[in-house]
């Protein structure tokens, strides 16, 4: 395995290091990015983007855990979440970080709308409105019922 710069890869620890670290996952993403410093690539994660708690050499990453590449940051262009729907999943790469509480996704650099993920996106939101519909239709005959009860003068219903 070769590191290029800005290379993004999802790390696990192995189970002998997941026991050997208190929370290991504790202020730690998973994904690792690499950098350059002193003519040297290291890993860093992107939970904090600073410190050596979270760095490693590719030697001590495959030590401790498993590397799996995601994608490079020079061939991907960044893009809102709610453009995820227009582009094939296999195009789409979710960097969020801190735990998803900062979200970014990425799509590969040239990647063009996908008319089936569009198709599937729109089937899906027909759905959802279908659903919403049956549901709303329920909760108008229960509320018509409930109060054709209270003007029968029954005020122990539930509103």
């Amino acid at each position: 395995m070769k590191l290029k710069l800005n290379d993004v890869y999802k790390f696990y620890y192995n189970e002998v290091w997941s026991k050997k670290i208190f929370e290991p996952y504790w202020c730690f993403d998973g994904q690792l990015i690499v950098k350059e410093r002193n003519e040297q690539l290291y890993l860093e994660d992107t939970y904090w983007n600073s410190g050596d708690n979270k760095t490693f050499t590719l030697e001590e990453a495959l030590e401790k855990g498993t590397l799996t590449f995601v994608c490079n940051l020079d061939e991907v262009e960044e893009i809102g979440k709610y453009d995820t729907q227009y582009y094939d999943d296999k195009d789409i790469f979710n960097l969020s970080y801190q735990h998803c509480c900062y979200i970014k996704f990425c799509i590969k650099e040239g990647a063009k709308r996908s008319a089936s993920k569009m198709k599937a996106v729109l089937n899906e939101k027909i759905a959802e409105s279908k659903r919403q519909i049956k549901w709303e239709t329920v909760e108008i005959k229960m509320n018509e019922e409930k109060l054709q009860e209270l003007e029968k003068g029954n005020i122990d219903i539930y509103l």
